[in-house]
């Protein structure tokens, strides 16, 4: 059996763009090939035999026989759930084929980023041009039912495999909008979502700007060129710009802050047995050019690795709001089913061994600012001051 194990940094999946992106995981990893181990019944244990033992009962005297297919994501999810583990999920075949898609940078559903809190999944953003701005979803509205489901507390990745879907099917996604009691129900169509990671543009003469959505596998390629583009178009600093970004892949974290930083240890991931593992600076640093990063409450995991590293090797100041604090990685271990499970395995810390778990990284100039305001650059005031602040270092 080929096992696909990666590690995931993102929010659980979370904080993804349903449609796009999530959440706020993707993943980092390698490929390798094992052999599951058959299992002697005399060496089987408890669960195992109790497992079997209930299978062939209901099999047996069961009014409604399970199917094969919801008797093993039921004994899955069970297991999953006696972790005692925020993050942990099963993916079935089809949407375990979705997490693939989106790590390679497809993306099929209906153009939102969402995050979670206290199991309140929220919208962060919503991307234009996409059926989920067509159908007139908002930034901060509470996702509280899907397809007739609804609950006040969801898990953000059951909100994700739930919204992404094949292009051309249907999904309800309902809605609560600021203190408005009523829920809003919007149907919107699945399609293939087309969207940038990056965005770049100069800021007056001498300021590059450069946004990164999320950690795919290009991220470290796409902020290069960036920077190379833009300083062509003679800017002689840089923001970057990780506001709403919820993570991706342990190597395109630390291979972006290699471009910034020359040597040194980029991250610590401390794991359940054995000794600290640490991630130091390896692809070449591609500029010293001044550096400020954007920061907000959305800015997550992989997005925290990077800003940590920086504030810790001074080499920039964060502007912005105190981060979100996923300081925990995932890895996802591919079954011979052709599903897939995702589990908490570490933690990690910052080079000086910052604990970022559930504190998060403050900022060093703090600037409030309403998520509204950051669609336009003249309400953009984290955006002016960090403009402001990189100024001072040119």
């Amino acid at each position: 059996m080929d096992r696909l194990t990666t590690r995931v940094i993102g929010i659980a999946l979370a904080a993804a763009v349903v449609s796009a992106a999530f959440i706020g995981g993707f993943v980092l990893g390698h490929a390798r090939t094992g052999i599951v181990p058959s299992i002697a019944p005399s060496a089987r244990s408890d669960a195992e035999r109790a497992v079997s033992e209930v299978r062939r009962i209901l099999r047996r005297q069961a009014l409604k026989p399970s199917t094969e297919e919801s008797m093993t994501v039921g004994v899955v999810e069970g297991i999953l759930e006696s972790l005692d583990d925020d993050y942990a999920m099963y993916f079935d075949p089809r949407h375990f084929e979705y997490f693939q898609e989106q790590n390679q940078g497809e993306f099929y559903g209906i153009g939102i980023t969402i995050a979670g809190k206290d199991g309140t999944a929220y919208i962060v953003s919503v991307i234009e041009d996409t059926p989920a701005e067509r159908a007139g979803l908002k930034a901060e509205d509470r996702i509280v039912g899907i397809d007739g489901d609804e609950r006040e507390k969801w898990d953000i990745d059951d909100v994700v495999k739930r919204i992404r879907g094949p292009e051309g099917t249907e999904v309800t996604v309902s809605v609560r909008r600021g203190d408005e009691e009523e829920l809003r129900d919007f149907r919107i169509e699945r399609a293939k979502i087309d969207y940038p990671n990056l965005m770049k543009r100069k800021v007056g003469d001498d300021v590059g700007y450069i946004r990164l959505l999320s950690f795919n596998g290009k991220a470290a390629e796409d902020i290069s060129k960036a920077m190379r583009d833009l300083r062509k178009d003679g800017a002689k600093g840089f923001v970057l710009d990780l506001r709403n970004n919820p993570g991706g892949m342990l190597d395109e974290s630390v291979d972006v802050a290699s471009l910034f930083i020359e040597d040194g240890v980029i991250v610590r991931v401390e794991k359940r047995n054995g000794p600290e593992e640490t991630h130091r600076a390896r692809r070449g640093k591609a500029t010293d050019a001044p550096l400020v990063v954007l920061v907000n409450e959305n800015s997550a995991s992989a997005s925290e690795i990077v800003a940590g590293a920086l504030q810790d090797y001074g080499r920039a100041p964060l502007v912005g709001a105190k981060t979100f604090g996923k300081g925990s990685v995932q890895t996802v271990e591919e079954l011979s089913t052709g599903g897939a499970v995702k589990f908490t395995i570490a933690h990690y810390l910052t080079p000086k061994s910052r604990v970022i778990d559930g504190k998060g990284l403050t900022p060093d100039v703090a600037v409030d600012m309403k998520h509204e305001d950051a669609a336009d650059e003249e309400t953009d005031v984290q955006l002016k001051r960090a403009v402001e602040e990189l100024r001072k270092l040119l």
